[in-house]
């Protein structure tokens, strides 16, 4: 899809509006679109392998959990975004939309956490400065993960449960879960 067809259906799109009754815990990340190597990509990161961390190694935006200080999700999708990996988009960044919440529990009427999507386009990305949560970024073209032949299954445990999911593995990058579910609400904006 042309980069000018894309752009505008995105602006025009109106997130989803999910209720999930009172939520104390909250999350923002930003799918950063940017041209490289002639193609229109999303700039993902690899997650540093820590101790506790859930999402320890998984592939995933830049962005976490929202501070009190922060005055609402977008800020805390961009603070986060500096300071993980130095990329300023209030500088840089052209706010695009939102997409609509992730929950990140299994149950929908009792979310653990619910993270928020914001897509910013950047024309030309910086030299990024990776802080200790982050191992990696890598640039994902959006051809790629529109292609459904390039979803792969997963097969993973959960509570001693067997569980099957979608994923891609893109450069020996696996991208699955919470990423995927954002990932697939973006291609239904793009296609609509």
């Amino acid at each position: 899809m042309v980069y000018k067809q894309l752009m505008p259906r995105l602006q025009q799109y109106e997130k989803p509006n999910r209720s999930y009754g009172e939520v104390t815990r909250r999350a923002a990340v930003a799918i950063v679109l940017h041209e490289c190597d002639g193609e229109l990509c999303l700039l993902m990161i690899r997650r540093a392998k820590r101790e506790g961390d859930p999402w320890s190694g998984h592939m995933a935006f830049p962005g976490g959990r929202r501070d009190p200080e922060d005055i609402d999700d977008r800020f805390c999708a961009i603070r986060e975004t500096r300071e993980e990996i130095a990329l300023d988009l209030d500088a840089l960044g052209f706010a695009v939309c939102a997409l609509g919440e992730v929950n990140t529990g299994w149950r929908a009427d009792r979310p653990e956490m619910l993270v928020a999507p914001f897509i910013y386009r950047v024309e030309t990305l910086p030299e990024l400065d990776l802080n200790y949560e982050v191992d990696g970024v890598v640039s994902v073209p959006l051809s790629f993960l529109m292609e459904r032949n390039n979803r792969v299954p997963l097969k993973w445990e959960w509570r001693g449960t067997q569980v099957e999911s979608d994923s891609y593995v893109y450069r020996d990058n696996r991208i699955w879960g919470l990423s995927l579910m954002m990932i697939d609400e973006l291609i239904e904006a793009v296609e609509q």
